[in-house]
């Protein structure tokens, strides 16, 4: 009974010499082989009060990704297309390194490199959130929460961001004679006037048969064109380390993140920093991890929405 506390007290004082008997062995204190990343879980519609929402654990690190939609018009150099925005945010629940009140410099480097892969993937085509150009469309607001960081939040944020716009339904749209728009939700009708003001109106205020109108959209699914999906993989004294765990990653040198797409090619290569360089070796064997892992994470993905 006395050695498990003995190996936390070595593991305390000398992080570095406990982790490397592991990595001698070519394993990990988890279990993991050095290339194995943790077991992923998906779960659609966990929030009902938006428009899309999708729960992903990886291991234990958990974020929570929810859409919502709001009635704007178009930006003046994009008249027949929407809009798409990401904030990702760490509250001080998920880990103990997260102070309340504090910029946390991760959550936004996380937030811009969710938004980068889900613009250049061109996962949501922004010209099917239009309504009226130059008049209606849609803003679409993606908020992803880390609610337990134990590493890799990247790669857990961006599967919930994914899961989450899959998950969205643009409700149905009536623009009337006048240029307002009527947007029937749940409970709600939500307005937009023609000069930009929105409000909400009674349930009971629908489109009615034979309404003339403008125009009308039917309730659709927001379908992705493309899944870009993330691996981050750590480098450790010359040793590569799939999908690594918070604790991993303090005691790494560095990280490099690759994003691909269901077809493999590259979206996206991220690396915050770091002591070391990556060389062309590493970078290509981070690729390939990537491109292995892109299979059990689109697996989760898809069994969620089966």
């Amino acid at each position: 009974r006395t050695f498990p506390m003995e190996a936390a007290a070595y593991k305390r004082l000398y992080p570095h010499e406990y982790y490397e008997k592991f990595i001698s062995q070519e394993t990990r204190p988890d279990g993991r082989p050095l290339g194995r990343g943790r077991p992923v879980s998906v779960a659609r519609g966990v929030v009902g009060t938006s428009d899309g929402s999708c729960l992903v654990k990886i291991g234990r690190t958990t974020c929570l990704a929810a859409v919502n939609l709001e009635l704007g018009v178009p930006e003046l150099e994009s008249p027949n297309q929407g809009t798409l925005e990401v904030t990702v945010e760490l509250p001080p629940m998920c880990s103990s390194e997260t102070r309340p009140g504090r910029h946390n410099e991760e959550a936004a480097y996380v937030t811009g490199r969710v938004r980068d892969v889900l613009t250049d993937g061109k996962v949501v085509d922004l010209r099917s959130l239009s309504i009226e150009p130059a008049k209606h469309c849609w803003k679409v607001f993606v908020d992803v929460y880390v609610l337990d960081h134990d590493g890799s939040i990247l790669d857990a944020a961006l599967l919930a961001a994914n899961g989450a716009l899959r998950d969205c339904v643009l409700p149905v749209v009536s623009i009337d004679e006048r240029g307002d728009v009527e947007v029937l939700y749940g409970q709600t009708v939500s307005r937009l006037s023609a000069e930009g003001d929105a409000d909400e109106i009674p349930k009971s205020k629908k489109v009615k048969p034979g309404e003339k109108t403008v125009g009308l959209n039917r309730q659709k699914r927001l379908v992705p064109a493309s899944t870009p999906l993330s691996c981050t993989c750590a480098l450790y004294k010359n040793t590569i380390l799939v999908d690594p765990s918070h604790e991993e990653e303090k005691l790494s040198e560095t990280s490099v993140t690759v994003c691909v797409d269901e077809l493999g090619k590259i979206v996206g290569v991220f690396k915050p920093g770091g002591r070391n360089e990556a060389s062309e070796t590493v970078l290509a064997n981070c690729v390939a991890a990537s491109r292995l892992r892109y299979a059990a994470l689109s697996k989760a993905l898809k069994e969620a929405f089966a």
